[in-house]
């Protein structure tokens, strides 16, 4: 099992964007030094709890602060860029990172994003125009570049002027296998494209007995279309933190601003839309709030020593069937009071709690 961030960015709104870019910028290269293998970068416009609308612009400046550590788009959300233009821009990043691009897509998750763009999430729009998009992205990089297309959403005409003039944008690599999509419902459409493509699935944070869910969707899709699902690429994205003892890690996390992000902004978004019960454990009382204190008790959240966490993560790799990279959501702990505590944390999971997880599951097999 490999370990990655993946990085909201969850972070205040109170706290300025410049310090926000340079926190994430920070951790990302304290993973690098650790010895993650890759960090994805979320992309949203209208909430100030997650402030970043260009995770390419993240992505290239860490270019040049890290060697190792692969950098993904997490997610491009497709239909908010003309795709000739993405495709462009995502293969000249690609160069930029000599290969080290992750490039994750999907259709987005934030209805007041959507409404900037006048797309209806509740007819699908969005996900119409993220696999036109994603078609045409594709065509960009093919052999001989894109040619003429009518869809419902895009127009592309072939370059047609002199020999001198014409598509020659290709990533620095075959892309193929760097591309992943992220979900976050049991019947996600975004982990169903996964599967029948073979692309890399990305599952967010839910109860880990709800995530196994997921990768049935990945493996029918699959099915579909002749594909082999693979479990190494599967990636799961988890609430972590761990601390030299169960106690200090639970008053970092509930004290800290994940807890605070949590109770304050994404709590209520889970209850407005009645999805809480995606979070919650089987056999917990129904009527138990989901607030952060519930997921760190519950476990659903990885909260506590290097012990505990490698036991939790264990029981996760278990009930879900495995999977290949385990994704610890990042949050803003730049606070000075919090900080090094952050800092420890990554430390512990990259090396202790890791080795140890893989040390258990090369045993069990």
């Amino acid at each position: 099992m490999k370990i990655g961030l993946f990085l909201q960015p969850a972070t205040s709104p109170k706290r300025p964007l410049y310090e926000s870019v340079n926190w994430n910028i920070e951790v990302i290269k304290k993973a690098d030094e650790l010895g993650y293998a890759e960090a994805w970068i979320g992309q949203h416009i209208t909430s100030p709890w997650e402030p970043l609308p260009s995770p390419q612009q993240i992505i290239a400046r860490s270019i040049g602060e890290t060697s190792k550590i692969k950098l993904g788009t997490g997610v491009e959300v497709l239909y908010q860029s003309h795709p000739i233009r993405l495709a462009a821009e995502l293969a000249q990043l690609d160069h930029l990172s000599g290969g080290r691009l992750l490039f994750g897509f999907g259709g987005g998750g934030t209805p007041t994003d959507s409404q900037l763009y006048d797309v209806d999430f509740s007819i699908g729009q969005h996900q119409e125009m993220s696999r036109e998009a994603l078609e045409i992205i594709l065509s960009c990089w093919s052999p001989g570049g894109p040619d003429d297309y009518v869809g419902k959403y895009w127009t592309i005409k072939k370059p047609n002027y002199s020999e001198n003039y014409y598509w020659h944008l290709k990533p620095f690599s075959p892309p193929e296998e760097r591309i992943g999509f992220a979900g976050f419902m049991p019947d996600s459409s975004s982990l169903k494209l996964a599967g029948e493509r073979g692309y890399i699935p990305l599952s967010f944070n839910v109860a880990p007995e709800n995530i196994s869910v997921h990768w049935d969707v990945i493996a029918a899709s699959a099915k579909k279309t002749n594909k082999e699902p693979d479990r190494n690429k599967w990636r799961q994205i988890r609430e972590i933190y761990v601390a030299d003892t169960d106690i200090e890690a639970k008053n970092d996390i509930l004290k800290g601003f994940a807890g605070e992000f949590w109770d304050t902004y994404f709590k209520p978004v889970i209850e407005r839309i009645k999805i809480d019960h995606l979070f919650r454990r089987p056999g917990d009382d129904p009527s138990q709030p989901v607030d952060a204190d519930y997921l760190v008790s519950s476990g659903t959240w990885f909260v506590g020593s290097p012990e505990t966490v490698v036991d939790q993560i264990i029981e996760q790799y278990q009930l879900s069937g495995g999977f290949g990279v385990l994704l610890q959501m990042g949050f803003d702990y730049s606070d000075p009071k919090c900080r090094d505590g952050w800092m420890h944390s990554m430390e512990l999971l990259a090396k202790e709690v890791i080795p140890r997880v893989n040390k258990v599951l090369k045993h069990n097999d």
